[in-house]
């Protein structure tokens, strides 16, 4: 996985002062900083806390690996704690010109000096509570305005007395700008980054207690491990970084975090429309008040390299070897060189039960192995994962639990889940699974995943995208006669059903060695 991520140090910092005065900047160009911090000035009659630069607040400008700008937003209000403990929520702001400074007034309440102040988000309906949203919204590239309505949030103490005061908070969300790229010509040139589910193994979404000024470990009610930001009509896909292009930000609780993003793309032209996703998978330890900077390449997967063989053909002599330039490469095509007869050297294996495939298949699994997982691997159809296969991209795949994870029954090479030795007794094996889930099945490290490959079949190209095909080890004997040979071999099979509800993974056997299916290995 390519992956960077840069910390930058924050970005919030935000003062409130209570004066009616103007500000004054701190560069050397006292004039202009002055008129640039001018502030409205508050009725003498109510309470006004006022911020001072300089400032962290809602809306946000970053660069790549430099922290960020920020500036209030209209609507933002604060909170904050009077002298009998309550939290007391101010009007709405009035701001500078630029958004760099805000005044905030209070019509009830008694403060003292070093009182709390709170921001709770743009959405806070309580000063002790923040709620950062599982589901948020970017509609242009390198925009962070929604970190307000996101669950940004901020506690700082107030100096003053009596009717005016001033504050500076500190930043207590933590951030993620995504920065994705990709060498994939086709994404690159009518691909679209449409949303980015953020999943991890604890709770990074929800309703955090805020009363100590810091969020709470965990939320008080309504946690999610998953967080998704919406990019509106889409952002471009680059073939370098470029934030300007795609920048997506997400605010997210603090905490040490094991992520797996998924980026979706939607690849559309006037002949294909594909969605899917491509996934990636670290962890980070997220601090508050922190943005990281997450620069990932959106490679889909390429298998070309698997190729596709009569069963155990001899190695090297896949079913277009030598006729690459003929070989059919999208669905429903064909051409007429594919192997014919046994004097082709690409011809299958003629071995006979219970002899073993020793050639292009003596690494796949054996029919044994392929019973449990198709019975006991927990196979879910991935109609999402982003893969490519002869520059083309794809969907479709199923997910199989790994065999050190199938252990009640326990995961067996000599016995199937039935109890017989498929491998030994000449005796007819078949499985079949028809309630496959749909979708990526839970803890994804515990699987491993098999793209829905197709097959040949006298030359013509069928189901890539829609079927797996994947040979075993394992030839179908004669019923009760070993040493005999068919013209089949044992093969794995899965597809999603019609009703698009269910799937299915199956074992099967059949006078099929002259079919060019592809190869797998156990895991």
């Amino acid at each position: 996985m390519e992956m960077t991520m840069k910390t930058a140090k924050l970005f919030f910092k935000t003062t409130c002062l209570f004066t009616a005065a103007i500000l004054t900047g701190c560069t050397a160009d006292v004039a202009q900083e002055e008129e640039k911090n001018k502030e409205p000035n508050p009725a003498a009659t109510n309470i006004t806390f006022t911020s001072e630069n300089p400032s962290t607040r809602t809306s946000i400008t970053h660069s790549i690996g430099d922290g960020a700008t920020p500036f209030w937003s209209v609507g933002d209000r604060i909170w904050v704690k009077d002298v009998n403990g309550k939290w007391q929520k101010s009007s709405a702001g009035t701001f500078s010109s630029d958004m760099s400074n805000g005044v905030f007034t209070f019509s009830s309440g008694t403060f003292k000096d070093n009182c709390e102040v709170h921001y709770t988000g743009a959405n806070g309906t309580e000063g002790d509570k923040v709620t950062i949203a599982k589901e948020q919204t970017q509609s242009t590239p390198n925009d962070f305005k929604h970190a307000g309505v996101s669950g940004d949030c901020g506690t700082g103490i107030a100096k003053g007395n009596g009717e005016r005061f001033k504050f500076k908070l500190s930043h207590k969300s933590s951030y993620l700008c995504f920065l994705p790229q990709s060498s994939n010509e086709k994404l690159v040139k009518n691909g679209k980054l449409i949303k980015i589910e953020v999943t991890s193994k604890d709770d990074i979404a929800g309703t955090y207690g805020f009363s100590n000024g810091t969020l709470s470990n965990t939320p008080i009610r309504d946690g999610s491990k998953t967080i998704t930001l919406t990019t509106g009509d889409g952002f471009s896909i680059e073939n370098s970084t470029n934030i300007n292009k795609n920048g997506s930000y997400i605010v997210i609780a603090p905490g040490n975090h094991t992520f797996t993003v998924r980026y979706w793309l939607h690849y559309k032209t006037y002949s294909e429309d594909i969605k899917g996703t491509v996934t990636k998978t670290f962890t980070l330890n997220c601090e508050a008040g922190k943005i990281y900077d997450i620069i990932a390449k959106l490679d889909p997967t390429d298998y070309t390299r698997k190729k596709y063989y009569m069963w155990d053909c001899a190695s090297e002599q896949d079913y277009w070897k030598g006729y690459e330039n003929e070989q059919p490469k999208t669905k429903n095509t064909y051409d007429s060189h594919y192997p014919m007869n046994t004097n082709d050297p690409r011809w299958y294996n003629k071995q006979a039960f219970p002899n073993k495939a020793y050639r292009s298949c003596g690494g796949c699994p054996n029919v044994n192995e392929t019973w449990w997982y198709i019975q006991h691997g927990d196979p879910h159809w991935d109609s999402e994962e982003l893969w490519v296969m002869y520059k083309n991209l794809y969907t479709g795949g199923m997910w199989f639990k790994k065999k050190a994870y199938i252990i009640s029954p326990t995961f067996s090479s000599v016995s199937a889940p039935d109890g017989n030795n498929y491998t030994k007794q000449a005796i007819s094996a078949y499985c079949d699974n028809t309630n496959a889930a749909i979708g990526r099945p839970d803890n994804i490290e515990k699987y491993f995943y098999l793209p829905a490959l197709g097959g040949y079949d006298h030359g013509r190209f069928n189901n890539i995208g829609e079927v797996g095909n994947y040979w075993t080890c394992t030839p179908t004997p004669w019923n009760g006669s070993p040493g005999t040979a068919t013209e089949g071999a044992y093969y794995l099979y899965f597809s999603l059903n019609n009703n698009g509800i269910k799937a299915t993974a199956k074992l099967y056997g059949g006078a099929n060695r002259y079919k060019g299916f592809t190869w797998w290995q156990a895991e």
